[in-house]
């Protein structure tokens, strides 16, 4: 059998495959699938090994270790945290990470509290365009984390949209009629929390901080001398040509190679755990290679 990848061809026995997703989203933020529902899906993609990297919790993490050890998979405890470089929102990926850790949750706890007061703004917003969303009903869409996504389903379901991507192109994302900037940490205080919480600090979808790829290079070295562990180079929508330039930058760096699907459930059409058909599987030797970097007692 012949397995893609975006550096070369390798040839491999059906039985040897192992494949792994670093980046899903649950119910406890803005995924559609419980952390339970979740490892149910990887176990049919086939997949050995994932983390759970919700937006700002870890609240998910307990239920997705329990569920993986009930279904034979590997969970890696993971967050997805969002953060400001050089005026340019970035997401960090923890892995690995200590989520008692009391500098963690302080800052998880301001994060929280930030998208709470970003939905305020956005329903004002809204109701200056006659949409009224009912506070108790946005609070009642999700059993986590309440978020854009939660808001961009109700506008569907009240039929002001007429889909998901409408409800952010017209609303919800930056320049939308009733977009709300939030409050940002710095990645690199971000880094450094989550290197105090042991954990390995990643950069998320590389590209969306830079889509040219030109300043991708500047960006990652910034970053990487504030800490950063590793970049995420497998990814939907990246190219071959992507692909090969961030792999290229992690080996220069010696930075960790992590890919994921940023699985998220119904909301994200055509995505599916594990990423197929939209991007290279991920091979169960880079989550190796990442478990090598984690402090000693991970």
């Amino acid at each position: 059998m012949t397995i893609r990848s975006p550096l070369s061809t390798v040839n491999i026995k059906k039985e040897q495959l192992r494949y792994i997703d670093l980046h899903t989203h649950s119910t406890c933020s803005d995924g559609t699938a419980t952390p339970t529902n979740l490892l149910r899906e990887a176990s049919e993609a086939g997949l050995c090994a994932i983390s759970l990297t919700d937006h700002d919790t870890m609240a998910g993490v307990p239920e997705a270790l329990a569920a993986g050890e009930k279904v034979g998979i590997e969970v890696i405890p993971g967050v997805e945290l969002s953060a400001n470089h050089d005026g340019k929102e970035v997401h960090i990926l923890g892995y690995g990470l200590d989520r008692f850790n009391p500098d963690l949750l302080a800052l998880l706890t301001d994060l929280q509290l930030i998208r709470k007061e970003r939905n305020s703004q956005i329903l004002a917003k809204l109701a200056k365009l006659n949409i009224k969303i009912d506070r108790d009903e946005l609070k009642a869409s999700g059993s986590g984390l309440i978020g854009r996504p939660h808001i961009a389903r109700i506008l569907v379901r009240q039929k002001v949209v007429r889909s998901f991507d409408q409800a952010f192109s017209k609303y919800l994302k930056k320049d939308g009629l009733a977009y709300a900037a939030a409050a940002q940490f710095p990645a690199s205080e971000t880094i450094k929390i989550i290197k105090q919480a042991r954990g390995l600090a990643v950069l998320a979808h590389p590209t969306t901080l830079d889509k040219s790829l030109k300043r991708i290079t500047e960006d990652i070295k910034c970053l990487h001398k504030h800490g950063l562990d590793g970049i995420e180079a497998i990814y939907p929508g990246h190219s071959k040509k992507t692909c090969k330039t961030l792999f290229s930058l992690a080996e220069e760096l010696d930075l960790v190679i992590t890919g994921g699907s940023d699985f998220h459930g119904a909301s994200k059409q055509g995505i599916n755990i594990g990423g197929a058909p939209v991007m290279p599987p991920v091979p169960y030797n880079l989550l190796e290679k990442l478990k090598e970097r984690l402090p000693l007692g991970r």
